[in-house]
C-alpha cells in the first residue's frame, strides 16, 4: 500500500490531503461499482481507466482455459469491425483461425507464462486478414485466469517494412459482482447493527454481524487498522463530512479481501456529540487487484505512457521512458516536458497542444525528444485531454527507425523513378482485380510512346489507346493472365491522338499474389503486375522488309522460287484435302539471250520487269506469279480447271506478242512459250512442275510463241515422247 492512500498509517490527517479529495471516482472496466457516497479517488484507477478510455490500442481479455473473449475495448471493436459488445462471447479462434489443437497448445503456453509475445493473422468481420503482434500475460481476475492481451496491427510492417505501428495499448476490464452491506454503529455503546449482506462482503457468509465494533476491528488486517481508526476519528471529530477507508479483512476461507467502508454521522446528542453512524461496506478486491494488474501492465508496456498536467509537468511515467530516452523517472518529473522537445519542433508541438485542449484528442503527431546522451528520438503521440481532471494522458511510440527506413525507401524510389525514365519504353505497375484494374505507376515516357500523359492512365486505365480492333483480344489476354496468376504478354496496335497507328508490345509479370514466388495477397486485393510497353513499329517494319527480301524476287517484285514452291506445296495439300482443281503455267521468254546480247542486260532486266507486270495484270489476286530463275516464270492457279488454265496461258501469250514492251532501247517485241499442267490425276508439286516444264519444252520444240498442255481434254496427264531431248532448246 502506497503512502498517503486511504486507510494507510501514513495518510495525512489534513482535510486537504490529496488522498481524501471529494472528487468522485470515475467508473471503469477495472473498478467495482462505486458505493454511495463515492469512494476516494485512486491514482491507479484513474490512470488506467483514462488510458483505457482514450487509448486506441486493440485490447482483449480472453479466458485462458476456453479461449472465449471476455471483453474487448472500443478500439478492438473498431479494428475487427464488430459492433460494440459483439466481441464478447466470441472465441479467439473466430479471429485467429487456429485449429483446436493449436489453440489449446497456445492457450497452455500463455497460461503458464511460457509465451508472452507472438505474431499471428487475425480475420476481421469483413473477412480481411491482418498480420498482428500479440502481447499477452495471464492475470487472476474473477477467481480465474484471464489473458490480458494487447494486439498490434503490423500488417504494413510485414508487407512493406515501412508502415508505422499505430496500435496503442489501453486496457478495459469490466468488473462486476461487488456486494454492498449496510451497518449502523452506536458510538456510545459500540454496538453494531447490520444486514446479512455484511457477512457476505466480509467473507463470513450470510450471518448476522458481531454485536460489538470491537469484534469488527479484530477482523481488520493490522496494517490497515490504524488508517481505518484515524479516518473514523477525524470524521467523528468533525474534520470531514464523511469518512472513507479501504482495508483488508480475513474471511472464513482464510482469504484476505479488500473492503471499502464509507460512513457518516446520522445522529448527534444535544451537545453535538455523535450518537449513531450509518454506513456501507463493499468488496473492492477485484478493483484493487485490477489496479495492481493495471500498474504491472503500465510498467511492462514498451510504449511511452505518461500523465501530464496543464502546468507542463509530468505526473506519472512508465519505465519505457528510461528504456527509450535514458532519463530516470525522477529526472523527468522534475523538469517541464517541453524542455525535452527539439527546438525545431516546439512551435508545432505547442500548436498540437492547443488542438488537444480544443478537441480533447490528438493522434499520430510526431516530434523529437532529447535522450540523456544528447541524441534525439522521433516519438509518435496519441493523447487525450480530460478537462475535469486537468490531466493529459499520452501514449508515445519510438518511430525513429521507421522514419529512417521510410526516408531510405523514398530515396530508393526516387532512384527507381529516375531509372524508369531512361528505359526505352513505358514502365507500368497496375493492380488487377476481377472485373477491374488500376494503374498505380506509369513512367513519364507514356507521353512519347503512348501519346497520353501518365495522369490520364492513373485516373482511368481505359485511356490506354489500344486499337479498337485489338481491344477485345487485349482484354482477354489480361483476363487470362489474371486467372492463371501468371505472366502477361500482348502485341497489337495503338492509335495515337493524331490518328497515327503504331505497333506495341506489352509484357508484365505479377509481383504479388502470382507465380514466381510472389507473396500471396487476399483474394480481394487482386494481383499487382509490373511490366513495360515498347514501340515495336520499326522492328515490325524491319521484319517485314526482311520477309519480303526472303520471299520476293528483287528484280521483278514477284514471288521468288522459294516462296513460289511454298505456295505450290500449300495448294497441292489443299487439293488433296478438298479435291479442288489446281493448275500451273510454266513460262519462258523466247530467245531472251539475244535481247541481252543485243541491247545489254539492263534492257533485259527492263523486259523482265515489264513481263512481270503483264503477268500480274492478267491473273487474279488469289493466283501466284513467281520468277523461277533467269527468264523463267510460273503462274499458280488454284481452283482453276484445265481448260480455264489454257485460256489464261493463251491470253498471256497473245498479250505479250501484241504489245511491244517499252524499254530505254525503244519498243521491243518478245514472245513467250508456255506449258500448262493440272492437278488431277497427277500427284504432288514435283509432278505438277515437271509436267508443266515438259509441256513448255514441247512449245519450244513446236516453234515457240505457243501454249502446250501436259494433259488431254479428259484431264489425264500427257506423257510426251522423249521430252528430255528438248531440254537443250533455247
Amino acid at each position: 500500500m502506497s503512502p498517503g492512500s486511504p486507510g494507510s498509517p501514513d495518510a495525512s490527517d489534513s482535510p486537504d490531503s490529496p488522498g481524501y479529495s471529494d472528487a468522485p471516482l470515475s467508473p471503469g472496466p477495472f473498478a467495482a461499482p462505486a458505493c454511495d457516497p463515492p469512494a476516494p479517488p485512486s491514482f491507479g484507477v484513474s490512470l488506467y481507466e483514462q488510458l483505457f478510455r482514450y487509448h486506441s490500442a486493440v485490447m482483449l481479455l480472453v479466458d485462458a482455459e476456453t479461449g472465449c473473449i471476455i471483453e474487448g475495448n472500443p478500439a478492438a471493436s473498431t479494428f475487427y469491425g464488430y459492433p460494440d459488445g459483439a466481441l464478447c462471447g466470441m472465441s479467439i479462434n473466430d479471429i485467429a483461425n487456429l485449429g483446436p489443437e493449436e489453440q489449446a497448445r497456445r492457450l497452455a503456453e500463455l497460461r503458464e507464462g511460457r509465451l508472452t509475445c507472438f505474431t499471428s493473422r487475425h480475420r476481421l468481420a469483413s473477412g480481411e486478414v491482418r498480420d498482428v503482434e500479440v502481447h499477452s500475460v495471464p492475470v487472476r481476475l474473477f477467481e480465474r485466469t484471464l489473458l490480458y492481451t494487447i494486439i498490434h496491427d503490423i500488417t504494413d510492417r510485414v508487407r512493406a517494412e515501412e508502415a508505422l505501428r499505430r496500435s496503442e495499448q489501453h486496457l478495459e476490464m469490466v468488473m462486476d459482482g461487488a456486494g454492498i452491506g449496510s451497518f449502523s454503529w452506536h458510538a456510545l455503546t459500540d454496538e453494531v447493527a447490520c444486514d446479512t449482506r455484511w457477512g457476505e462482503v466480509l467473507g463470513l457468509g450470510r450471518v448476522e454481524c458481531a454485536p460489538m465494533m470491537e469484534s469488527w476491528r479484530n477482523m481488520v488486517h493490522p496494517d490497515e487498522l490504524p488508517g481505518l481508526e484515524r479516518a473514523r476519528r477525524r470524521h467523528l471529530s468533525g474534520f470531514t463530512p464523511r469518512y472513507e477507508a479501504e482495508y483488508r479483512v480475513q474471511g472464513a476461507d482464510g482469504a484476505w479481501r479488500w473492503i471499502q467502508e464509507t460512513g457518516q454521522v446520522v445522529e448527534r446528542d444535544g451537545d453535538g456529540l455523535p450518537l449513531r453512524v450509518a454506513g456501507i461496506v463493499c468488496d473492492v478486491s477485484v478493483r484493487r487487484r485490477a489496479e495492481e494488474d493495471r500498474r504491472r501492465l503500465f510498467n511492462l508496456s514498451p510504449d511511452l505512457m505518461c500523465v501530464g498536467g496543464v502546468d507542463g509537468y509530468f505526473r506519472e511515467l512508465n519505465p519505457a521512458w528510461q528504456e527509450v530516452l535514458g532519463w530516470s523517472r525522477e529526472e523527468l518529473l522534475d523538469r517541464p516536458w517541453a524542455a525535452l522537445v527539439h527546438p525545431d519542433d516546439r512551435a508545432s508541438t505547442m500548436q498540437d497542444m492547443d488542438t488537444l485542449r480544443e478537441r480533447g484528442v490528438i493522434t499520430n503527431v510526431e516530434n523529437r525528444y532529447q535522450c540523456r546522451d544528447g541524441t534525439w528520438r522521433w516519438i509518435s503521440w496519441n493523447s487525450a485531454f480530460v478537462p475535469e481532471q486537468g490531466l493529459i494522458y499520452g501514449v508515445g511510440r519510438d518511430v525513429t527507425a521507421l522514419r529512417r527506413m521510410v526516408e531510405e525507401l523514398r530515396t530508393s524510389e526516387a532512384r527507381l523513378r529516375a531509372m524508369a525514365a531512361t528505359v526505352p519504353g513505358v514502365v507500368l505497375q497496375w493492380r488487377e482485380v476481377p472485373g477491374d484494374r488500376q494503374f498505380t505507376y506509369v513512367s513519364p515516357r507514356s507521353r512519347e510512346i503512348l501519346g497520353v500523359p501518365p495522369e490520364w492512365l492513373l485516373q482511368d486505365w481505359r485511356a490506354l489507346p489500344v486499337h479498337p480492333a485489338d481491344r477485345t483480344v487485349w482484354e482477354l489476354s489480361l483476363r487470362d493472365a489474371m486467372e492463371r496468376r501468371g505472366d502477361w504478354m500482348f502485341e497489337g496496335r495503338l492509335v495515337l491522338p493524331g490518328g497515327e497507328v503504331r505497333w506495341w508490345r506489352g509484357e508484365a509479370r505479377p509481383v504479388h499474389g502470382g507465380q514466381s514466388g510472389a507473396a500471396e495477397l487476399p483474394e480481394e486485393s487482386g494481383i499487382v503486375y509490373c511490366g513495360i510497353i515498347t514501340d515495336t513499329t520499326e522492328h515490325r517494319e524491319a521484319q517485314e522488309r526482311l520477309r519480303q527480301l526472303a520471299t520476293t524476287d528483287g528484280l521483278t517484285g514477284l514471288a521468288n522460287r522459294r516462296r513460289f514452291l511454298e505456295a505450290l506445296e500449300h495448294e497441292v495439300q489443299r487439293h488433296r484435302r478438298y479435291g479442288t482443281p489446281l493448275a500451273l503455267i510454266s513460262i519462258d521468254v523466247d530467245r531472251f539471250k539475244r535481247v541481252n546480247d543485243t541491247w545489254g542486260h539492263a534492257v533485259g532486266d527492263e523486259v523482265l520487269r515489264a513481263l512481270a507486270g503483264i503477268c500480274r495484270a492478267e491473273v487474279r489476286d488469289v493466283d501466284t506469279v513467281g520468277r523461277i530463275g533467269g527468264e523463267e516464270f510460273a503462274v499458280l492457279l488454284p481452283d482453276t480447271a484445265p481448260e480455264e488454265a489454257m485460256a489464261v496461258a493463251e491470253r498471256l501469250r497473245a498479250g505479250v506478242e501484241a504489245a511491244p514492251l517499252l524499254t530505254t532501247a525503244g519498243p521491243l517485241t518478245v514472245t513467250l512459250s508456255l506449258g500448262v499442267s493440272a492437278s488431277p490425276p497427277c500427284d504432288g508439286a514435283d509432278t505438277l512442275l515437271r509436267e508443266a516444264d515438259r509441256a513448255l519444252y514441247r512449245a519450244k520444240a513446236g516453234g515457240r510463241n505457243r501454249v502446250e498442255r501436259a494433259f488431254d481434254l479428259a484431264g489425264a496427264c500427257a506423257t510426251g515422247d522423249d521430252v528430255d531431248t528438248l531440254l537443250t532448246i533455247p
